[in-house]
């Protein structure tokens, strides 16, 4: 999760949708075989596209056990914004997936909050989604978001935000290569409804040939894909960033929250 880079106007997405390859297992939240899946259990977009679209991975946040073998809670600082993510700080209770947000005695990183990141699974394309509730508090940045993973990536080193919310209704979506020479295509997006009262879904698709971003199975977003190809893994944090806005100094209390996280691919393509 890095600064928000400059706003893009938008893009012609290349219609199509290509499935790559996927590395790490896949972390199912129910027994029920993907091949099981019917076009009521997809994703309204993915409904509406061709494709042979399977479930590759969920958590619903509802055993621990299966979360301490898929997550990694993170001990992380980060670039442009005084907080520091412990394990401490995420939670898991009643179905959802808290990222609580503190306080500490550091005068560089007086703000605390939450960091995770999927162990080993890893995928290349497909469809990306969460179910999230921001946290009531001006001034944080509540984030869903992929980054290539090392192992793989080669020489291009990319970010892929499907989601960084800011309180109250702000949507910032952003396909970023840092690596070998940065490139950063982004948008931002207003909701007419306040994103901390529930949840709501955001996702995107990654293809081949582009992006498409999604808030509650709207488009908002899309762009060509000439950057973004190798397998990325998944993350969850929050923080009290400048760049999320203003804060009022005191977010102790608040709390990211997720329900579900899902991914699809494309098994046909």
């Amino acid at each position: 999760m890095t600064r928000p880079g400059p706003v893009l106007s938008r893009r012609r997405f290349l219609t199509g949708a290509a499935a790559g390859g996927m590395a790490g297992a896949a972390l199912l939240a129910s027994p029920r075989s993907l091949l099981a899946l019917t076009s009521n259990d997809l994703p309204a977009p993915l409904q509406r596209m061709d494709g042979d679209w399977q479930l590759t991975f969920q958590d619903d946040f509802d055993d621990l056990h299966r979360f301490q073998q898929t997550w990694d809670r993170m001990r992380i600082g980060g670039d442009g914004h005084p907080t520091m993510r412990y394990p401490k700080n995420v939670v898991m209770r009643e179905g959802e997936l808290d990222l609580k947000l503190g306080h500490q005695a550091d005068p560089k990183r007086p703000f605390t909050g939450g960091y995770v990141r999927t162990r080993t699974f890893r995928q290349n394309y497909g469809y990306f989604e969460c179910e999230m509730r921001i946290a009531r508090e001006a001034g944080v940045n509540n984030a869903f978001w992929l980054i290539s993973d090392r192992e793989t990536e080669g020489d291009t080193h990319f970010e892929l935000d499907v989601a960084e919310v800011k309180y109250p209704n702000i949507v910032q979506v952003s396909a970023r290569r840092w690596r070998p020479e940065k490139k950063v295509l982004a948008a931002s997006y207003r909701a007419h409804i306040r994103l901390d009262d529930t949840f709501h879904r955001y996702a995107m698709l990654w293809t081949r040939q582009g992006f498409r971003f999604y808030v509650d199975d709207m488009e908002v977003f899309d762009a060509p894909n000439d950057f973004a190809h190798t397998p990325a893994l998944l993350l969850l944090s929050n923080a009290v960033a400048p760049f999320a806005g203003k804060n009022d100094g005191d977010v102790a209390g608040a709390a990211t929250s997720i329900r579900t996280v899902r991914v699809f691919q494309n098994t046909s393509a």
